[in-house]
């Protein structure tokens, strides 16, 4: 018997055993599956996957009410589920699941599984492709460059005043690590993968608004804060510019990710689809911002989407553009009355 930190259930002795969790105890079948034949399963009863880890199944619990973020878990391995929401807490084995959803009776559930084995062997090499696919190579960028520019801005006080006039304070310029260079009259931002391997920097000149970006910078390939934003929790904020980010963090949210542009890739889609399940869309106001928003919308997966906006049928404040318009305690209520992906289209 073990007590369970993860969520697949894991199977100690014999055929049959124990799985605690919490205050819960049942026996659990031990019978091992292939993850995409669970999966197929899964679909096939109707439970919508809202995301995954590396041993379950993330779903909509079927049992309550569960549209915001997915609370029933499905192990890859072994079928058994679990919802970890308190007031509904059903729990047990494929087969249980299958005859509660389905309203089947053990030999009709049984022989649901044996169909969905079939199923499961025509979609291999769909999941034998995923597992091979191409991860964006980074090629890392200078370390000891950009603390030689980090170091520059501790030294210069107009750089310093430049950033606090963007609402950037001190705290914000350390803990992100921000640059000056002076040979280019610029600020500079650096910018990470997805895993924290420093790629490049975004230099912004204090003189006029121009931009540079370090040569290469892999924009399509990864987002500004991810590194940091995936190891949160699975909600995030989704803005356009760096700056902008660092006021969202500023103002208490540091689950917060930079399209550093007005364009999202695949690659990006992607990684909001990896790492989670509840996006707040905060582009820009204009047309081209609310444009960028529903493309990301469009394009996610089985997401809870959700708009920032400051009340009914307002999107931001005093015509602002952006965060960076905006007062920390405006952007906090932006993001309490987000809105969802429905409602905000029918505002248009």
């Amino acid at each position: 018997m073990e007590v369970l930190n993860d969520f697949t259930w894991r199977i100690c002795g014999k055929e049959k055993s124990m799985a605690v969790r919490g205050n819960y105890t049942r026996k659990v079948d031990t019978t091992q599956y292939a993850p995409a034949h669970i999966k197929s399963i899964i679909k096939g009863i109707g439970l919508e996957i809202g995301g995954e880890t590396s041993n379950d199944y993330m779903c909509y619990c079927p049992f309550h009410s569960n549209r915001h973020t997915p609370s029933f878990s499905v192990s890859k391995q072994l079928g058994a589920f679990i919802c970890f929401n308190p007031a509904c807490g059903e729990a047990g084995t494929l087969i249980e699941l299958i005859k509660k959803v389905l309203s089947k009776n053990d030999f009709e559930a049984i022989r649901y599984v044996a169909s969905k084995e079939a199923e499961a062997l025509d979609n291999f090499d769909e999941v034998m492709e995923s597992m091979f696919q191409d991860k964006p190579d980074f090629t890392e960028f200078s370390q000891e460059k950009l603390d030689a520019l980090y170091n520059e801005l501790g030294s210069n006080v107009l750089a310093q005043d430049y950033f606090k006039s963007r609402g950037i304070n001190e705290e914000s310029m350390h803990h992100f690590k921000l640059g000056y260079s002076s040979q280019q009259g610029m600020v500079i931002v650096p910018i990470h993968s997805p895993d924290g391997l420093p790629v490049g920097l975004v230099g912004r000149s204090i003189s006029d608004k121009v931009f540079k970006n370090s040569t290469n910078l892999p924009r399509s390939k990864t987002m500004f804060n991810i590194h940091r934003a995936k190891k949160i929790g699975d909600q995030v904020i989704v803005v356009e510019s760096s700056f902008d980010a660092i006021r969202v963090h500023q103002a208490g949210f540091p689950n917060v990710v930079a399209t550093l542009g007005g364009h999202i890739s695949q690659d990006n889609i992607n990684l909001l689809n990896r790492y989670f399940n509840k996006i707040i869309i905060m582009t820009d106001s204009d047309e081209a911002g609310r444009a960028l928003g529903k493309n990301i919308s469009n394009k996610l997966r089985n997401k809870d989407i959700l708009w920032a906006s400051y009340s009914y049928g307002k999107i931001y404040p005093h015509n602002a553009k952006d965060a960076g318009d905006m007062t920390e305690e405006e952007i906090r209520s932006c993001i309490k009355n987000s809105i969802s992906d429905i409602e905000y289209r029918s505002w248009n």
